[in-house]
């Protein structure tokens, strides 16, 4: 097909269109495999012995387990999709075994990116989705979400995350069709049983529809059709909405906490300046005011960025309002929150290139200069936070990637929970040494146990593969 006629054109355009996400895609998972290899272990970690391997594999094997029982909340989140991966690879590997996870939510984690450089992309000049591709690129770089990538459980964070982003750009479409409307629902229904921030999909678009109606300034057929899907996900949302358990973290105490905790949150990177919030999430509140008011027109794209940013904002603020309390938010973010985050500053970023562009001749030198200023201002944070990470976490766990391992076996040998005594929290695979201690005793777990507790046993086919794939023969 000749590239100068216009079908030709258009092909190339697809082309280029797709070819960015898949960059994107094995950029992150290449990254985020190398540090599996240098940093991951197959010791399961906290919630893995007790959901896990206290109850799913050991029910499974004994043929005990129903289906609604996947659905039972773990505190105040339903993870099913986790459940059934985690089956699955355990029923096709043998074994349990969370260096295969780990594989596993590098694959899912890195769809997520690729997905959203498309999202945001499509529809931009090529220039323009190249910088969209870096940008979210640097943002899913692994290290400050190590959390997420080095814990076996964590896949609900990139289920939730990839079908909220497929039900927001689905139904925040104003010319969607009825095939895209029963579909949105579909994804937004599968990510309320991912993890609870799935509920927070139909508060983002409300909040987009609002924006719509004030740019309208009526309420009209057209606007009770952006609004019903939200409203029907929000009622389900509520029905399975479940009070979180004694045992989770705390909530905030009282307003001046919860501003603090919710001031840290919304300032990510800058954790340690709350204040930091206001300038890093100004570009997004101008835009939505410059519509709200009239002043300004949508730019190609600018609706699902505001979706993708308020979704974030909203994980925030119930992060903040949850476990406002939780000594960790006190001293900082915790990276399993990082990939919810990050959709945050990636907003604020299109939202200030964006005012920077509409600004008229006179402002556009001083627009651009306020832009390099703001995004310097992330880089430092970005900057100063992944040299707290390397310094605090990922170069430690490299240099003794096996202090689980030796931990862990040496409680396995003496039954003794005194060789956890003084270790640092990282290292020791469960708060308290009587889960362990259930698990490694259980019969239904007898050859089943991960490859590094059971050394004379042979792999299973999926663990050969992954130790294959991360240089660990």
């Amino acid at each position: 097909m000749n590239a100068a006629t216009p079908r030709g054109r258009e092909a190339s355009r697809q082309r280029k269109g797709w070819m960015l996400p898949a960059v994107v895609f094995g950029l992150v998972v290449v990254v985020q495999l190398v540090l599996v290899a240098v940093a991951g272990t197959d010791i399961p970690f906290h919630d893995q012995w007790d959901i896990e391997g206290r109850w799913l594999y050991p029910a499974w094997t004994e043929g005990s387990l129903q289906f609604m029982d996947l659905l039972r909340p773990c505190n105040e989140h339903r993870i099913l999709w986790t459940h059934l991966l985690n089956l699955a690879l355990f029923s096709a590997n043998g074994q349990w075994d969370p260096l295969v996870q780990l594989v596993a939510i590098a694959g899912l984690r890195a769809a997520c990116a690729a997905g959203l450089a498309w999202l945001v992309g499509r529809g931009l000049a090529w220039r323009a989705r190249v910088a969209v591709g870096m940008a979210v690129a640097v943002a899913f770089l692994p290290h400050l979400a190590w959390h997420n990538v080095l814990w076996g459980i964590e896949s609900h964070s990139y289920f939730v995350l990839g079908l909220s982003l497929l039900a927001l750009a689905l139904l925040g479409a104003a010319d969607r069709s009825d095939r895209q409307t029963l579909a949105g629902l579909a994804a937004g229904g599968a990510a309320l049983l991912a993890m609870a921030p799935g509920g927070f999909v139909p508060v983002a678009l409300l909040g987009l529809a609002a924006v719509r109606a004030c740019e309208a300034r009526r309420l009209d057929r057209m606007a009770w059709r952006q609004v019903w899907p939200a409203l029907a996900l929000l009622m389900v949302a509520w029905a399975l909405y479940t009070t979180p358990s004694t045992s989770a973290p705390p909530r905030a105490v009282d307003w001046p906490q919860l501003f603090a905790v919710a001031g840290r949150v919304l300032a990510w990177p800058h954790v340690g300046q709350p204040l930091a919030a206001i300038p890093m999430n100004l570009p997004l509140l101008l835009v939505v005011l410059g519509r709200a008011l009239g002043r300004r027109r949508p730019a190609r794209g600018e609706d699902f960025v505001l979706l993708a940013g308020g979704w974030s904002v909203a994980v925030a603020l119930a992060t903040a309002w949850v476990r406002g309390g939780n000594a960790e938010l006190a001293a900082g973010v915790p990276s399993r929150y990082v990939d919810f985050l990050v959709l945050l500053p990636l907003a604020n970023a299109w939202c200030i290139v964006v005012l920077a562009t509409e600004a008229t001749p006179r402002w556009r030198a001083s627009g651009r200069l306020v832009a390099a200023a703001w995004g310097l201002f992330l880089f430092a944070g970005w900057l100063g936070l992944s040299a707290q990470m390397m310094r605090g976490v990922i170069l430690p766990r490299m240099r003794d990637r096996e202090a689980p391992i030796r931990l862990t076996v040496a409680f396995q040998a003496s039954g003794d929970a005194a060789v956890f005594a003084g270790q640092p929290r990282l290292l020791v695979p469960h708060p308290d040494a009587e889960s362990v201690r259930v698990v490694l005793a259980d019969p239904r777990m007898a050859g089943r146990l991960p490859p590094s507790l059971q050394p004379g046993r042979p792999l299973g086919p999926l663990s050969r593969a992954v130790r294959w794939l991360l240089w660990r023969q």
